[in-house]
């Protein structure tokens, strides 16, 4: 961390994922266990069973792929044909994933392409995917700018999906960040950080990861503090008025 006064100061940081202190037990008291079923076969799917029970794809432009789907939904309720009695249900020990074609069969050499939309929903440019490098590194430091808005202001204005608790090393830095979060508890205040020169880059918490805009909120409690880093990517926008109104 580099604060506005540009000393720097070794920190950590770790998640905050608190257990629930309720837990779902069976009639015995065990603990209930994830499992992966199979839910359908290639054979089974939707597509598949259209062309199988209503007819070919070939024939979707002449009857429509809705009155497809409405024609199949008759098959759907007279019998089962959407469940394979080999298959359905079985449990799943191991997957990988497996890039298919729109006939169900596997492909083996896939482009993957990113898609940017407008607030239209209108695409606006279709691009190779970046991969964002982490930015929180020893050799890029996170700045906080100095200055502090009220949190009504903030959470009015975005949504904070994720938080991390700031931690010091060592004596030194508990009275470096100790000092930041009572600056910020005493003014009830957020203190946007980020990442580059200026610090107003966004951060990416590791490689492959998404940007987020981030800001800290301190609480000060006698001589302990906690400093949290709230993390954004989602703005809050009030709906458009109606025409008339």
């Amino acid at each position: 961390f580099i604060d506005d006064q540009q000393r720097d100061a070794q920190v950590t940081f770790s998640s905050l994922n608190p257990k629930a202190r309720v837990r779902l037990v069976d009639s015995d008291g065990d603990l209930p266990q994830t499992k992966r079923i199979i839910k359908a076969s290639a054979e089974t799917q939707v597509a598949a069973l259209c062309d199988l029970l209503v007819g070919s794809s070939d024939a979707a432009a002449e009857t429509g792929e809705l009155m497809r789907e409405i024609q199949l939904a008759d098959h759907l309720i007279s019998g089962d044909p959407e469940v394979d009695m080999e298959l359905h249900g079985k449990f799943i020990s191991h997957s990988a994933k497996v890039y298919v074609d729109p006939d169900m069969k596997p492909v083996f050499r896939v482009n993957t392409k990113e898609r940017i939309f407008n607030a239209q929903g209108e695409m606006t440019e279709e691009r190779l995917p970046k991969v964002l490098l982490s930015n929180i590194s020893e050799k890029d430091m996170v700045r906080w700018s100095g200055k502090m808005f009220p949190k009504k202001a903030i959470v009015q204005k975005v949504l904070l999906t994720k938080k991390y608790q700031v931690k010091h090393v060592n004596g030194l830095t508990f009275s470096f960040l100790f000092d930041l979060a009572k600056k910020l508890d005493d003014a009830q205040a957020l203190m946007p950080v980020g990442a580059g020169e200026k610090g107003v880059q966004p951060l990416v918490m590791s490689h492959g990861g998404k940007p987020y805009r981030a800001f800290l909120e301190g609480r000060v409690r006698g001589d302990t503090y906690c400093l949290l880093l709230h993390l954004t990517d989602q703005e809050l926008k009030a709906p458009a008025k109606s025409e008339g109104r």
